[in-house]
């Protein structure tokens, strides 16, 4: 059932997108409100700082993906995106030990982000029910009893502020939102926040993928608790492009430029190094340094205005180091689709349901991030029994991985958000796990 009404999201990047297109299915009008004038084509946006380094839709984000948009697997492959099974062409190192490659059927697109949210934009802009409005910077909320009824809104391009109205408004800006203040602008309470920040900073540079290209289309080194906080990425985008990340957890930081960059590249894996020292740079190297995770807890306030949701990064962002958050969003967009569908046409406590239930959709996302990064702060901010447990178990699974194909192949289900946490603390997955750490831990010897 459509409601006759009109929905605002706030916000024109990914999540905002995945939100549109879900809620072109439940309302008559749909409107983006976008800050950053919006590109006709594959181009970077002043307000999206990140949006020129490695960017992965995860195998669960890529479902939705094409469920949302039937075909579009076969527009991003006719683009130049590669189609890539996460363990097969995947090259990776893994607490110091290079994982075997086998087939797994777990896929995703590898792109740029700006292929995949141009192509997304366009897609969406075709909807005949959705308005696409770049220049337009939303000021605050318009409440009417308890409910929010519209947004304040300067333009640009130099028409008069007003108010756009609607029946339903997501806040979907990314980590810059605005929401806690405008909350406090209408007289509610401000949410609480859980931030964990492991002080990680990363690199990126295009490159051309060298004649004869290697065997596979991705490779990954990862950090080694508790000495080696380096870690790299060297990721296939379209057109025969790599995008290569350097990454430095506890403020050690890779540098920018070409000298530091490769020598930083040498330091932390060789063979990585040897990848890239032949291959011809296309673009500069471009750092980026605000990777905290952070989780703003909408679901904890007492009191929640209707007609009002949030969702992606305005809620809970991940350190983008591990890819989740376009992922996340997309579930995000999804399961508010899925309550708007069961609601049979009432708006009301539609909205604070959704909050209510945020976190359990975020919550297996947010206990790999933080888990990982938890080790290296000796798991003294973990805020909850769950994240402190993740923080005591997750490094065993990793671990084990490099020996063990099933919890291999089982965190790579998780990773990709196809099965839930729970798989890893199953029978067969957690007797290998401690099996694992008992033979490998040191034995002591006797007095």
């Amino acid at each position: 059932m459509k409601h006759q009404a009109r929905a605002i999201v706030i916000g024109g990047s990914l999540a905002g997108l995945w939100t549109a297109r879900v809620l072109a299915d439940h309302f008559e009008q749909v409107t983006v409100l976008e800050r950053d004038e919006l590109p006709t084509g594959v181009t970077s946006r002043a307000g999206v700082p990140q949006d020129k380094h490695v960017h992965v839709l995860l195998e669960r984000g890529a479902q939705i993906m094409l469920q949302l948009f039937p075909g579009i697997g076969q527009e991003l492959v006719a683009a130049g995106a590669n189609r890539i099974d996460l363990t097969e062409n995947a090259r990776a190192k893994i607490r110091g030990q290079w994982l075997p490659q086998f087939q797994s059927n777990i896929i995703t697109y590898a792109c740029s982000r700006l292929l995949l949210e141009s192509i997304l934009r366009k897609r969406v802009a075709a909807l005949p029910n959705v308005e696409l409005c770049g220049g337009a910077q939303v000021q605050g909320l318009v409440t009417n009893k308890g409910t929010v009824e519209g947004v304040r809104v300067r333009w640009k391009d130099g028409r008069d502020d007003g108010v756009e109205t609607a029946a339903f408004i997501v806040d979907a800006s990314g980590r810059s939102s605005k929401l806690p203040d405008w909350l406090r602008d209408i007289g509610y309470d401000a949410p609480e926040e859980t931030v964990i920040d492991v002080k990680l900073g990363y690199a990126g540079r295009r490159y051309k993928i060298p004649t004869p290209a290697p065997s596979w289309d991705t490779m990954l080194i990862g950090v080694e608790p508790p000495h080696q906080s380096r870690a790299g990425l060297i990721y296939s985008e379209e057109n025969g492009i790599w995008m290569v990340m350097l990454a430095g957890i506890l403020a050690d930081y890779p540098p920018t430029d070409e000298a530091g960059f490769l020598a930083f590249a040498k330091d932390m894996e060789p063979e990585f190094h040897a990848a890239i020292q032949n291959a011809e740079p296309v673009s500069n190297i471009i750092g980026y340094r605000r990777t905290e995770n952070r989780m703003r807890h909408y679901e904890k306030l007492n009191r929640w205005p209707d007609g009002l949701v949030a969702l992606g990064d305005a809620v809970c962002g991940f350190n983008p180091v591990y890819g989740q958050g376009m992922t996340v969003s997309a579930m995000a967009a999804a399961e508010l689709g899925e309550m708007l569908s069961k609601s049979n046409g009432r708006l009301t406590g539609v909205a604070q349901s959704f909050q209510k239930k945020y976190p359990k959709i975020v919550e297996p996302a947010w206990l790999l991030a933080t888990s990982a990064d938890l080790e290296w702060l000796g798991n003294e901010e973990a805020t909850s029994l769950p994240e402190r447990f993740a923080g005591w178990y997750m490094p065993k699974v990793l671990d084990a991985i490099p020996n063990e194909q099933i919890v291999h192949k089982t965190f790579v289900q998780v990773q990709n958000l196809i099965a839930p946490s729970t798989a890893l603390f199953a029978p067969k997955i957690a007797w290998r796990v401690m099996r694992h750490s008992l033979r490998s831990k040191p034995v002591q010897p006797l007095a």
